[in-house]
């Protein structure tokens, strides 16, 4: 999903997600490439205009393309609230000192 480009990113989101096409270009106007796929959050959807249930359907299908493991592979981050995230979305267990190693959330990852 990294190197979709904006088009590629419309075609799976009505194709894939079900979005509305009208929905889908709200998308394509904010220029929504794969790498800024990988970085979506349920917010940012609802603020280009996309409906509550789309966003959430639309986060669930980001979740489940393993581009958010690749995008993460081999960082590893220490506090905040994303590592809460990456514990909760691929149970990826914290190392003695706090750490987190996303090199490996693509082996332990729940794969929708």
């Amino acid at each position: 999903a990294m190197g979709w480009s904006v088009e590629d990113v419309k075609q799976w989101a009505v194709a894939e997600v079900g979005l509305k096409p009208e929905h889908a270009d709200k998308l394509v106007l904010q220029e929504i490439d794969g790498e800024a796929l990988s970085e979506m959050t349920e917010e940012r959807l609802r603020s280009y205009g996309i409906p509550g249930g789309p966003a959430i359907k639309m986060m669930k299908k980001i979740e489940g393309l393993g581009g958010s493991s690749s995008v993460a592979g081999g960082v590893v981050l220490r506090e905040g609230p994303f590592v809460e995230y990456w514990r909760r979305m691929w149970d990826v267990q914290p190392a003695d000192d706090g750490s987190l190693d996303f090199g490996q959330a693509h082996l332990v990852g729940r794969k929708n």
